[in-house]
């Protein structure tokens, strides 16, 4: 039977997902250890991705937690604190293989292939317990009759012989185990073991017919036997597979209830603000109301006041009116006088103002006037006295071309 103590409480963060803490069932790669980390519904989804590092045909194991562990395994003893590992053949995705078998289903099937070889030194690794450097894996059981002695695998027939051996396990590293094997001396009255004789050629049919015979029922044996532990392990998986659906249906239930309690609540919750609402809107349309009418009133009283000042303020304005009628009556024949007076005031200096004026010019235009007619005058004489200047210049012109011409007609 499985304790507490084979599943310590680990605290992992899923790569696939947000979840982080007790993740109740999860993979981790068994080279690259806890690095790659995959919680059970993200490794069923094949979330499983590849890297530089982590490889595709790196085997991938599985852990659990005590509840987990209880439902998928249903107390079963476990192996080495280990549940017992199946691994997929990650080249033609075949399953149920353990460590040894996947190895040999390597070998014999993917020889040829380029990452065959690495699998295989995984496998075996895996095989002889030598997990330390592969992120902490613990050796798996071997399919054979044997015993664990302070955590090594020794075959029974080798019982006596371990008695006198001292075998030292001690954990050097996280995940990994160092063991000191310390041999007795040899005990001086010990019977050797003699060979089996090799049967001659005086064997009997019937001897060989007991023979086979033997070994067929211990075949049927070893069959009954497996089938026995398959239809048991089968059993333990409906178990299983049973615990996971009830506690998946009680889940269901719990969760179903849940929500419709929360839904009738929130309905609830939703039809009192409703009603709530409605209230506070009817009580709000109340004082909309009354506010309405004591508006409406005040409006009234007001257009009352504003009629009545209009009423006394058009009395006013006529009696003002007439008043002011009366007194433009009065004021109209003296004031009419004096401005007819003060107009013919206005009228006469404009008047004289004009001929002033008219008077300035004339005067102006004739000192213009004479200014003009100096200056043709002066012209004209500039012009006579230019003429008698060339008359001048003409006859003496003429009478020396008189005197050259007496000259030429004499010579």
């Amino acid at each position: 039977m499985s304790s507490d103590s084979d599943f310590p409480v680990l605290h992992r963060k899923c790569l696939g997902c947000p979840a982080l803490g007790d993740l109740g069932r999860w993979y981790e790669c068994v080279v690259c250890g806890t690095q790659i980390t995959l919680c059970g519904p993200c490794f069923d989804l094949g979330k499983n991705r590849v890297s530089p590092k982590h490889k595709y045909y790196h085997p991938m194991r599985a852990l659990y937690n005590k509840k987990m562990a209880d439902i998928y395994f249903g107390g079963e003893v476990l192996v080495n604190g280990e549940a017992p590992q199946s691994f997929q053949c990650p080249f033609c995705d075949d399953m149920g293989f353990t460590a040894e078998e996947l190895a040999v289903h390597v070998q014999e099937k993917h020889s040829n292939h380029p990452d065959a070889s690495a699998l295989i030194e995984i496998l075996e690794t895996m095989s002889n317990g030598y997990m330390g450097s592969f992120g902490g894996a613990r050796a798996h059981h071997l399919a054979m009759e044997e015993q664990p002695l302070g955590g090594l695998q020794v075959p029974m027939d080798e019982e006596e012989d371990t008695k006198s051996t001292e075998i030292r396990c001690q954990e050097k590293s996280r995940g990994g185990l160092s063991y000191e094997v310390i041999l007795a001396e040899p005990a001086p009255n010990v019977a050797v073991p003699k060979r089996p004789v090799t049967p001659g050629k005086n064997v009997s049919v019937e001897e060989i017919e007991q023979k086979l015979k033997a070994a067929e029922e211990r075949r049927i044996s070893l069959e009954a036997k497996k089938m026995a532990d398959i239809s048991t392990k089968l059993a333990k998986v409906d178990e299983a597979t049973r615990k996971k659906d009830e506690i998946t249906n009680e889940f269901i239930t719990q969760t179903k209830e849940q929500l419709e309690s929360k839904m009738e609540q929130h309905v609830e919750k939703r039809e009192a603000i409703i009603s709530d609402m409605k209230e506070k809107l009817k009580i709000h349309a109340q004082e909309i109301e009354k506010t309405r009418e004591t508006l409406e009133q005040q409006k009234a009283n007001e257009q009352k006041a504003i009629e009545e000042k209009l009423k006394i303020a058009q009395t006013l304005r006529d009696e003002n009116i007439k008043k002011m009628l009366n007194r433009l009556k009065e004021h109209n024949t003296v004031k009419i006088a004096e401005i007819k007076s003060h107009q013919d005031q206005l009228e006469t200096q404009k008047l004289e103002e004009k001929a002033r004026i008219y008077e300035n010019k004339l005067f102006a235009a004739e000192q213009n006037r004479e200014k003009e007619i100096q200056k043709k005058i002066e012209k004209v004489q500039k012009l006579e006295r230019r003429a008698e200047l060339v008359r001048q210049n003409k006859a003496q012109t003429q009478d020396m071309d008189g005197q050259q011409n007496a000259i030429a007609s004499s010579g």
